[in-house]
């Protein structure tokens, strides 16, 4: 199925950016769970606005929103608007995206590191390798690898990772065998990848990350 654009979420009042949805076909942005692209934002209407094919690119138009749509600060009505590569689209004046064109811009992974581990700062998404870690890892798997992460090479203590992993309770209030379990179930993760030497433990001081 042919891509005619693709839409890239900057952010909500509530949430960062970084999802993206392929554009296929007349798609509506909305509030609703029956829109195509659903935002749960109160200030966007049901349907709030379109994007849709025309004479071989993209355009968007408004839906008849209470808020309001607008295309690189100027407002969108319901009179279809072409958009180009890079143009930002915000709705209701609290959810951005930015459409890409697929044709100016080739679609491709972000990825900061074609070798070990990588996380992406903005989706949150774990690399290993250059491959996506699918399905994603739990929350709590995820505070583990970036607190290893964040302190690559070094000796990470026990007390540091149940203050990264479980903040709101006491270091005593969590077992000796919770951590083991966790950085186990961790470890699986990532040789699921062919990678089970990454995260190695240091008698009675820790976890370190040894991954250059």
């Amino acid at each position: 199925m042919t891509i005619l654009g693709v839409l890239e979420l900057l952010g909500t009042p509530s949430s960062t950016g970084g999802r993206r949805w392929e554009i296929h076909h007349a798609t509506v942005v909305g509030r609703s769970g029956e829109a195509d692209i659903t935002i749960n934002i109160a200030a966007l209407s049901r349907a709030h606005a379109e994007l849709f094919p025309l004479r071989g690119r993209v355009a968007v138009r408004d839906l008849g929103s209470r808020n309001g749509s607008a295309r690189n600060g100027e407002p969108v009505g319901s009179e279809p608007v072409m958009l180009d590569d890079g143009d930002e689209i915000v709705l209701a004046g609290e959810v951005a995206f930015r459409f890409i064109d697929p044709m100016a811009t080739p679609i491709r992974p972000r990825i900061g590191r074609l070798t070990g581990v990588w996380i992406d700062p903005e989706t949150e998404t774990v690399w290993l390798d250059a491959r996506l870690i699918e399905p994603p890892l739990s929350p709590r798997q995820l505070a583990l690898l970036r607190l290893l992460d964040e302190c690559r090479g070094e000796v990470v203590t026990r007390t540091q990772i149940v203050s990264a992993v479980w903040p709101d309770v006491e270091s005593a209030g969590v077992s000796d065998e919770a951590v083991a379990g966790l950085t186990k179930r961790l470890r699986q993760r990532l040789a699921e990848l062919g990678r089970d030497d990454l995260i190695e433990a240091v008698r009675h001081r820790g976890l370190r990350l040894v991954d250059p």
